[in-house]
C-alpha cells in the first residue's frame, strides 16, 4: 500500500509518533479494501487511517487513553469511520478479522514507555500477542507485524513455529538496526 501524503495526521504528547517503522508496516500491507482488520496499537492512527480510506472495516485499539483520543480526532479530522477501543491487546476483541496488523513494542528495554517498551529480548508483548492472536483471525486470516534486528526474532520465531508461518515481506536497513515486516499466517491442524 502507497503511503497517503494528504492524510491529516495530529500527534499529541504522550502518543506514539510515526517514524520508520510504521511507514514500513504501510507500505508493506496488501489489502483489497473489503477486509475486516485490526490495528492493535494503533496509536495516533496512521495505519488505520490508510486502511479505513482504502475501503477497509478498521477497528483500532490502543493500551493509551490518549492515544485512542488522539486516534479518535486523526479519523474525524479526515471524515474516516474507525471502531476506536481501548484495549490491552485482546482485551476489548470479541470477533474475527480477516488481517491484524502490529506495529508492537519491539525494543529490548525494560521499564520505559510502554509504545516501545518490548522487555527482555524485546518480544515480551509480541509473545503474548501471539498467544491469543490466532483466536481472533479468520481461517484465512493473516497478520502482519514489525520486528527488529534489535529483538530476538530467532527465539520468537522458534517459540510460535508450530503455530504461524512466518514470511518476511519488506525490510529496512538503518545504521543501527534492520526493520523488518512479516506476514504470518496461521498453521492449521490436518
Amino acid at each position: 500500500m502507497e503511503v497517503d501524503s494528504s492524510l491529516k495526521i495530529y500527534v499529541e504528547d504522550g502518543v506514539y509518533e510515526p517514524a520508520e517503522d510504521s511507514y514500513l508496516l504501510i507500505k508493506a500491507l496488501e489489502v483489497k479494501g473489503n477486509e475486516k482488520i485490526l490495528d492493535m496499537g494503533t496509536g495516533c492512527g496512521i495505519i488505520a487511517l490508510h486502511l479505513a480510506k482504502k475501503g477497509c472495516k478498521v477497528v483500532a485499539v490502543d493500551i493509551n487513553e490518549k492515544a485512542i483520543e488522539n486516534a479518535k480526532k486523526n479519523a474525524k479530522a479526515n471524515g474516516l469511520k474507525i471502531d476506536f477501543r481501548k484495549s490491552n491487546l485482546f482485551e476489548a476483541i470479541n470477533e474475527k478479522f480477516d488481517l491484524i496488523v502490529f506495529n508492537p513494542p519491539y525494543l529490548p528495554t525494560k521499564g520505559e514507555d510502554l509504545a516501545w517498551d518490548g522487555g527482555r529480548d524485546g518480544i515480551e508483548i509480541i509473545k503474548k500477542f501471539l498467544e491469543d492472536a490466532k483466536n481472533y483471525l479468520e481461517r484465512d486470516g493473516m497478520i502482519y507485524i514489525v520486528l527488529s534486528s534489535l529483538c530476538n526474532i530467532e527465539k520468537l520465531k522458534k517459540l510460535f513455529e508450530k503455530k504461524y508461518k512466518f514470511e518476511e515481506v519488506l525490510k529496512q536497513n538503518f545504521f543501527f538496526e534492520r526493520l523488518c515486516v512479516y506476514r504470518l499466517t496461521l498453521k492449521l491442524n490436518k
